[in-house]
C-alpha cells in the first residue's frame, strides 16, 4: 500500500486531485478502482457507503490502512449540506478517516461547482454565453415536459462544453474533454493557484497530509 489513500466518487474527482496534488506538492499519485492497488481510489458513485459489497471492500482497506498507519481521506461532493456532512461525520468515526466535501467543506455543491470558479479568466466569455443559453431555456415553456419548462443541463455538461470550446476538432483533441484525460495543470484552461480563494479550503485540508510525505 502507498503512504496515503484518497477515496473519491468517480474518475473526474480522481483526475482532478491527481493533477492538483502533483501541482501543489510535486507528489505523484496513481489512480485505481476499488479493490485494486492505487493511491486515489474512485468508488464509482455516491453509494459507496450504502452498498454492502463496496462497504465490505472498504472495510478491508480501512483495516489494512489502520494496521500500517496509513492515513485515509475521503473527498466527496457535498451535494446537500449539512446533511451529507452529518452522514460522513458518522462514517468517519466508525471507520477512522478524515473527510472533505467539495466544493469547500461548508456549502452545497460538487466538483463542478469548484471547477467553475477556477477557469482561466480569459475564458469567462464561454460561461457568459452558456448563461445566456440557460436563461433562454429557462424562459421557454413546452408541453413536452411535466413542468412546462425545459430541463437545464447539469453542471457536468457545462464543464464538457467549456473544454470543447477550447480544444481542437480532431479526435485526439476531443479526447482531452473526457474526465479521465483532462489536464488540470493546463494554465490556459485552469487556475490551480493554491492561494486562490475557492481552492484555499482544499489546500488547507491537504497540507497536513503532504507536508510529511
Amino acid at each position: 500500500m502507498s503512504k496515503i489513500k484518497i477515496l473519491v466518487e468517480g474518475i473526474a474527482d480522481a483526475k482532478f486531485l491527481q493533477d492538483l496534488i502533483n501541482e501543489w506538492y510535486t507528489y505523484p499519485l496513481g489512480i485505481a478502482s476499488l479493490g485494486k492497488l492505487g493511491d486515489i481510489i474512485h468508488l464509482d458513485g455516491k453509494d459507496a457507503f450504502d452498498s454492502a459489497n463496496k462497504l465490505e471492500k472498504l472495510s478491508i482497506l480501512f483495516e489494512q490502512a489502520d494496521f500500517l498507519g496509513i492515513p485515509v481521506i475521503v473527498i466527496f461532493d457535498a451535494d446537500h449540506y449539512p446533511d451529507n456532512h452529518l452522514l460522513f461525520s458518522s462514517h468517519s468515526q466508525t471507520h477512522g478517516f478524515t473527510f472533505f466535501l467539495l466544493p469547500n467543506n461548508e456549502a452545497d455543491g460538487d466538483l463542478e461547482t469548484l471547477l467553475q470558479t477556477i477557469i482561466h479568466p480569459e475564458n469567462q466569455i464561454i460561461f457568459d454565453c452558456w448563461q445566456a443559453y440557460e436563461s433562454c431555456l429557462n424562459g421557454k415553456k413546452t408541453a413536452m415536459t411535466e413542468t412546462g419548462l425545459f430541463t437545464l443541463p447539469a453542471r457536468k455538461t457545462k464543464i464538457y462544453a467549456y473544454l470543447e470550446a477550447l480544444v481542437g476538432e480532431s479526435g485526439t483533441e476531443k479526447e482531452k474533454i473526457k474526465e479521465r484525460q483532462r489536464d488540470y495543470r493546463n494554465e490556459n484552461h485552469w487556475n490551480l493557484d493554491p492561494t486562490y480563494p475557492t481552492l484555499k479550503p482544499l489546500k488547507e485540508f491537504l497540507d497536513p497530509f503532504f507536508s510529511i510525505q
